[in-house]
């Protein structure tokens, strides 16, 4: 029996396989994922600690070259009076002011040195890593080139060579070098030193004015232009003589750097090998992944905003760091861009606290809403790349779910095929009548079913069922009806078809009627010695019996099965006497519902016109399904069933007459498997 196409609730239930079939597989993907993210994590952590380390010392390949060191004016004015004084010349107006304050500079320079807190981050370190290189490269080329060229020029390179190495010495020559410097300024820059500053090994480079006397206020024959004049000249002096120099600032000790990336990797090696193996769900995994990824960055936060509240010029960026984390975990984890910021959103809401507190001490709040209006375009790129990356594996999991199910129902149809197989009987041919029957689903397992016995008394029985739909669902319901007709058979064997139909009405108006599962029967029964054919039809149609003279149609007698409850089903039942010759055909509605591939229906007057037919086929059931299969052209829409039953003669039960007595039940008994 046709049903009506797939409704909502059916495609919803795909869509609910297909979705768990996904998580699931999310879920090992993100568990695979999340190991090597921890391992990721580790490597970076212990790899920029390394580099920490490395640029923290001040020797080596990777310490920051010393800048060199400017003398301003008004030390080069002290050290022509310490020179003149120690050649025993009397000293010029000023000159016992401008020792004072070379000597205050000297000292505050010292201080600046002793004091300052050098704060590089791991960017930084990478960044003079990759300078030392740099660094190391270009000597060795240069002494290459050297070697390669007698002179040490630049004639022979190409013009690209010669162009590079005039960047690298214009970039890197120094303003003066400390052989440029006088004697006289020498000497007075290491008598200048009186404590014990990290610039001993600086070199010195002196800023030569072109007229030093003028800037400090003297005239030509080297009196003052007046005493205020000079005051000024030496407190500007003392004021911005800072500004000039580039101090090289010492480094945090290495073992600081040691100790704070423990708790890092203490983190990383807790969700690494603690936590994730433990975990097998998809949720689980994604929460264990935020948590981690939020103390890693609370972690690198805090820390990262103690050393810029701590120093305002420390070449740290919190924001940077927010982005790695967030990138770095986009890059691994199979997740959406809401549950990539589940764990970022938190850290980032603490760097607009930590902005808006800067912005209070200085007053810059425009800067402030830029920034921070600005800021979420960095976590751009990571959010397109979940969205990328998830859509791509969505897709390809969809081709190869597809594939996969595709196989898994097919191996698990055929397995359900045979099984339905089973279930129906064989051929029999008892010498009174031949039973036969042709099937064909139009998928590989369908909803028509038919069952025979034969009971004590040589009767045979017969129950034809086409349950609503085709497929896996009209095939799973045919399995119960078989065990609820074997059921009704052992418990009731003298009832007829009519009962029968009544209980099977019953078992389907309580249980199936309420999955929207409704079939059409026919049961019959023949009596073998009196030829008594009794019917019974539940909205079925019509069973056709071609006796010699005529083709008879058996109507349906009642409703459809479990469509109403017992009171309105009724037990109407037909009773016929067959004469010898006497053929019945059965079918499903298959067979009439055919649909050619012009939309034609075979219809149930062509097989009226079929059966009237003159000469009778040798087996009707290859006829007719010959017939409707060639009208489809290969195109099936329902299942057909179609059954004949040839009534060959009476058996007689008389001893006297001579007639052979009657055979077991058990030889008829084909079906009963």
């Amino acid at each position: 029996m046709a049903a009506a196409p797939g409704d909502t609730a059916e495609l919803q239930n795909d869509r609910g396989v297909f979705r768990a079939e996904y998580e699931r597989e999310l879920g090992q993907w993100l568990r695979r994922r999340l190991g090597w993210l921890c391992i990721a994590y580790a490597v970076f952590q212990i790899l920029s600690t390394t580099a920490l380390i490395l640029t923290s010392t001040r020797s080596g390949p990777f310490a920051r070259p010393s800048q060199p060191q400017v003398l301003t004016p008004i030390e080069i004015r002290a050290d022509r009076a310490e020179k003149r004084a120690d050649a025993g010349l009397p000293p010029k107006p000023g000159d016992a002011r401008a020792i004072e304050v070379a000597k205050e500079l000297e000292q505050r320079r010292a201080e600046r040195e002793r004091g300052a807190e050098a704060v590089v981050s791991t960017l930084d370190a990478f960044s003079e890593i990759a300078k030392g290189i740099s660094r190391e490269v270009r000597d060795v080329a240069t002494e290459s080139k050297s070697a390669r060229e007698p002179g040490g020029g630049l004639a022979g390179a190409p013009a690209v060579g010669r162009m590079a190495d005039r960047w690298w010495e214009e970039t890197n020559a120094p303003v003066a070098t400390a052989a440029d410097a006088p004697a006289s300024a020498r000497s007075a820059s290491a008598r200048a030193t009186s404590t014990p500053a990290p610039t001993a090994n600086k070199e010195i480079a002196i800023s030569k004015p072109a007229d030093v006397g003028d800037q400090m206020g003297l005239r030509a024959d080297g009196t003052a232009a007046s005493a205020t004049a000079l005051g000024s000249a030496l407190d500007a002096a003392l004021a911005t003589a800072g500004e000039s120099e580039s101090i090289d600032v010492p480094r945090i000790p290495w073992w600081i750097w040691a100790i704070l990336t423990l708790p890092i990797l203490g983190v990383v090696a807790w969700y690494g090998l603690a936590v994730r193996p433990r975990l097998y769900t998809r949720a689980e995994l994604v929460t264990a992944a935020s948590r981690m990824i939020l103390t890693l960055g609370l972690l690198n936060f805090t820390f990262e905003s103690a050393l810029l509240l701590s120093n305002p010029d420390a070449t740290v960026t919190p924001l940077l760091s927010i982005f790695f984390w967030h990138f770095t975990a986009s890059m691994f984890l199979p997740w959406n861009w809401r549950e990539s910021l589940r764990p970022i959103v938190p850290v980032f809401l603490c760097w607009v606290l930590l902005q808006a507190g800067l912005a209070a001490t200085d007053g810059s709040w425009l800067q402030f809403l830029l920034t921070v209006a600005f800021a979420p375009l960095a976590f751009v790129p990571a959010l397109l790349l979940c969205y990328v990356r998830l859509r791509w594996h969505q897709n390809r999991f969809k081709s190869g779910f597809v594939g996969r199910r595709f196989l898994q129902m097919r191996r698990e149809f055929l397995q359900a095929r045979a099984v339905h197989e089973s279930l129906f009987p064989k051929p029999l041919d008892s010498g009174w009548m031949r039973f036969d029957f042709g099937y064909r689903p139009a998928a590989d397992i369908g909803g028509d079913f038919i069952h025979v016995w034969i009971d004590e008394r040589e009767r045979f029985h017969l129950a034809l069922i086409d349950v609503t739909g085709h497929g896996l669902a009209s095939a799973m319901s045919v399995a119960r009806i078989h065990g609820e007709i074997e059921r009704l058979r052992d418990e009731y064997p003298e009832e007829g078809p009519a009962k029968i139909l009544l209980r099977l009405n019953r078992y389907f108006h309580r249980l199936l009627a309420r999955h929207t599962l409704f079939a059409t029967g026919v049961l019959l029964m023949i009596d073998p010695h009196s030829g008594e054919l009794r019917y019974a039809s539940a909205g079925h149609p019509p069973v056709f019996i071609r006796t010699r003279e005529r083709v008879v149609e058996l109507p349906s007698t009642t409703l459809l099965l479990g469509a109403v409850d017992d009171s309105m089903f009724g037990e109407e039942e037909v009773t016929i006497k067959l004469e010898e010759g006497d053929t019945i055909v059965l079918f499903t509605d298959g067979a009439y519902d055919a649909r050619s591939p012009r939309g034609e229906r075979f219809g149930l007057d062509r097989l009226r016109e079929i059966m009237q037919r003159p000469t009778a086929p040798p087996r009707w059931t290859q006829y007719l399904m010959r017939l409707v299969e060639t009208f489809e052209a290969g195109m099936p829409e329902d299942d057909l069933l179609v059954a004949e039953i040839h009534f060959v003669s009476r058996r007689s039960i008389s001893s006297v007459t001579g007639d052979d007595i009657p055979m077991p039940a058990q030889e008829y008994a084909g079906a009963r498997a």
